[in-house]
């Protein structure tokens, strides 16, 4: 009877063991790449009525990546008449703290010579383990209406807490042009983790919508820029050396829109460091160049801060009379974490012209103060903003994670070049 239950011990202890081998290779890490491409992102170039650029990942196994494109049929999709292209690929291996480590290929691929105004769908990958047919359309070049969303930090929580905005973000503006991010866009810079939960919280949109993303504090390890940023994204490299594709300009229609690094440096401490000063000369060349109506720029530190206990003199004394020089329109940023909204200025003898504004998207949030440079702000709200620019009409907006208006104003562009302020308040404070 013993020698029984011995060998029943056994078979079961067995049984477990099969059904734990099963189980783990049943469910692998859920970050692992595997042969379909995975992250497939959107982002913009330099001149997006002409280009885009996609970036997807596999797992090493997969050592050439292609796209196919054409122009949006009205029918069934025949992928014989697609346009093919190889893509560039890049090994990369993430090691971060006690995550599992993670080796993949990044693809990436810039699409040139389109049509403005034209309508494309395209897919990535390779024979036998293509993605899905995704599309995305290029501006025309005049000035004809079109709208963007704009969010502060998603940071924490984001696949259970942030993916709700940009959804209700998306399905609000479903006609948007592009996203644009003032940093912080994951926790822990490094973690793969994080960044799967990012990319599962956008999953197709931002294969069909084009990216513009701008590094926060967060987005940095101590002072190394987190190594996933320049492989998983294809962003411009217009700015200056050492930090292309984090400080960058895009053309789209009548706007220049402009990225600066406010993360680097340990966030611009030093005044006397190279990021620094070499992003002020290049923020003065281009917009000294600019032919655009419109510019925004966007950066994670706030020029000015909602909290009572921050402030970023050091950022205003370098950036803000380049901004006022050349009459830039308005500042997009983030990092901390409640709302802020106004016009101001360091400048005595000058009447204020810069809207600013502080916003965040994710559910990490502070107190707004009651400082004199906001004309408004929020505290404890989940935030996304839509503006929507028309000839000489830009109209900003921002919804709560419910979808309800929260703020808005108008600036109406004169002849020349000033811009006139409409504030509309809505009810909610």
């Amino acid at each position: 009877m013993k020698k029984r239950f011995h060998r029943l011990g056994k078979l079961i202890l067995g049984i477990n063991i099969v059904i734990l081998f099963n189980s783990i290779n049943a469910f692998p890490q859920i970050n692992q790449a595997s042969q379909f491409p995975d992250r497939i992102i959107l982002n913009l170039t330099e001149d997006a009525s002409t280009s885009i650029a996609v970036t997807w990942r596999t797992d090493v196994t997969v050592s050439e990546g292609y796209c196919e494109l054409q122009l949006t049929p009205d029918g069934r999709i025949d992928p014989s008449v697609s346009k093919s292209f190889k893509a560039k690929t890049t090994p990369v291996k993430h090691v971060h703290e006690d995550e599992p480590v993670i080796e993949a290929n990044q693809h990436s691929f810039v699409f040139t010579g389109l049509i403005p105004g034209k309508k494309y769908i395209y897919r990535v990958g390779s024979e036998g383990f293509w993605s899905e047919w995704l599309n995305f359309e290029t501006p025309v070049t005049n000035n004809e209406e079109f709208s963007f969303i704009y969010f502060g930090d998603p940071q924490n929580d984001i696949k259970s807490q942030w993916s709700r905005m940009i959804r209700k973000a998306y399905k609000d503006v479903a006609e948007c042009s592009f996203m644009l991010y003032a940093g912080d866009i994951i926790n822990h810079g490094g973690s793969d983790v994080e960044w799967d939960e990012w990319f599962n919280a956008g999953s197709f949109i931002y294969g069909s919508v084009p990216q513009f993303l701008t590094p926060g504090n967060h987005d940095y390890i101590d002072l190394e820029l987190d190594p996933h940023w320049a492989t998983q994204f294809t962003q411009p490299t217009n700015g200056p050396n050492g930090l292309k594709e984090t400080c960058f300009f895009v053309d789209y229609k009548n706007l220049r829109l402009i990225s600066i690094d406010s993360a680097t440096e340990g966030e611009l401490e030093d005044e006397n460091g190279n990021d620094l000063k070499s992003q002020k000369v290049w923020l003065d060349s281009i917009l000294t160049a600019n032919t655009k109506d419109w510019v925004i720029v966007n950066t994670h530190l706030p020029f000015y801060s909602p909290k009572e206990t921050r402030d970023n003199p050091n950022l205003r004394k370098h950036f803000q009379p380049i901004l006022e020089k050349h009459g830039v329109d308005l500042v997009l940023t983030g990092h901390d974490h409640s709302y802020g909204r106004g016009m101001a200025s360091d400048n005595p003898d000058i009447k204020p012209s810069i809207v600013y504004v502080v916003s965040v998207s994710g559910p990490k949030l502070y107190e707004a103060g009651n400082k004199d440079w906001m004309q408004q702000r929020g505290s404890f709200l989940q935030l996304y903003q839509k503006i929507r620019i028309k000839d000489n009409v830009l109209e900003y907006e921002a919804f709560t994670a419910s979808g309800t208006l929260f703020d808005k104003f108008i600036l109406k562009k004169r002849k020349n070049g000033t811009n006139k302020m409409v504030e509309m308040k809505p009810n909610m404070n």
